[in-house]
């Protein structure tokens, strides 16, 4: 496994390499972007790990280039900027998935196997009437597109990934917002709300003192 990380700090880079040779993966270091866009094609990457402030080019154009030079290649961007317009900027710049700082490693690591292990397929479903389009970012029902937010999709992709596991809001929360969100957890419940509303989810449950799942139908 070949991870490319473009990261100017360098502790968090070197932090990121340690964490990956403890699962075993070669990993390229790069400060700069366009350094790392000219050794793109040398060491073809299995992921891009992508700081959004780097120097001289900054990751969102980055992005959009190494998408050009490879549009398989998944790309997760890490950056401080805590705005739902930033991220949803990330995803439109050709970003995968989006991460905030300060991130748990060991959820970056959860959503890089998701990642690469999504390469293979491209749809996820959800119930007889839904499915995601991985390589759209799209959810449909009945064959009719459905706008959702970026966290009810991150949210309704999560648990469609993982049926008939059940998630505590603080797990969900940290998954989904990261770990120093400070809102409501009761945040939760509203994106449910609004999943189930919708595309009629009947098989999006609910377990008092358990939490919710996306349940296999039978």
């Amino acid at each position: 496994m070949k991870i490319l990380i473009i990261e100017d700090n360098k502790a968090i880079a070197e932090m990121l390499k340690n964490f990956f040779d403890s699962e075993n993966w070669e990993t390229s270091i790069f400060h700069e972007g366009y350094d790392a866009l000219e050794n793109f094609y040398l060491i073809k990457p299995d992921l891009v790990i992508l700081d959004w402030m780097l120097p001289t080019i900054s990751g969102i154009d980055l992005c959009k280039e190494l998408k050009l030079a490879n549009p398989s290649t998944p790309i997760i961007m890490l950056t401080a900027k805590s705005h739902d317009l930033d991220e949803i900027t990330g995803f439109n710049s050709g970003a995968d998935d989006y991460m905030r700082k300060p991130f748990n490693p060991k959820i970056l690591l959860l959503r890089i196997k998701s990642l690469l292990s999504r390469k293979e397929k491209h749809q996820v479903k959800i119930d007889e009437n839904s499915y995601l389009d991985l390589s759209k970012k799209q959810v449909f029902n009945n064959n009719s597109p459905i706008n959702l937010s970026p966290k009810e999709y991150e949210l309704l992709l999560y648990l469609g990934e993982n049926k008939d596991r059940y998630f505590s809001r603080e797990q969900l929360i940290e998954y989904i917002w990261g770990f120093d969100f400070d809102g409501d957890f009761r945040t939760v419940d509203t994106h449910i709300t609004n999943l189930r509303k919708k595309l009629q989810l009947e098989n999006l449950k609910n377990k008092r003192g358990i939490g919710y799942s996306l349940v296999s139908e039978k």
